[in-house]
């Protein structure tokens, strides 16, 4: 099998496998949560515009926060749905990494070089991000 075909086979299983783990974790979290009873989604707007109303509503807006969440027991439902976006946003540049490599290891430098400068440029946007 030619180097291009064997890195589009790759590419292809790690985002296969990585939108259906992520697409898994999301609607588990939602069935889980809906199971609970937890608030409807008019609810949780309804609180969002009221701040005053007092209550908590369950948003996470960093990795830590959804790490502690899920470390709690039982896990909470939407920090699992969290984790399945989080899955989402990971599985291209996955994609990328093996790509690099899989050039790498057959001989084509150049395009390991095009896959390495676009990795390169995913990790500097998360960075990026996660520090603004």
């Amino acid at each position: 099998m030619s180097a291009p075909a064997r890195v589009e086979r790759l590419i292809a299983r790690v985002l296969l496998l990585g939108g259906l783990l992520s697409v898994s974790l999301m609607l588990g979290g939602l069935i889980v949560y809906a199971a609970q009873g937890r608030p409807e989604a008019r609810e949780i707007v309804r609180v969002v515009k009221n701040r005053e109303a007092g209550r908590a509503v369950d948003v996470f807006t960093s990795l830590g926060d959804v790490r502690r969440a899920l470390a709690q027991r039982p896990p909470d439902p939407l920090a699992v749905t969290a984790l399945g976006l989080v899955g989402l946003l990971v599985t291209p540049v996955l994609g990328v990494a093996a790509a690099s490599v899989t050039f790498w290891r057959a001989g084509d430098r150049d395009y390991a070089a095009i896959a390495g400068v676009v990795l390169g440029m995913l990790l500097l946007s998360f960075a990026l991000a996660a520090g603004g």
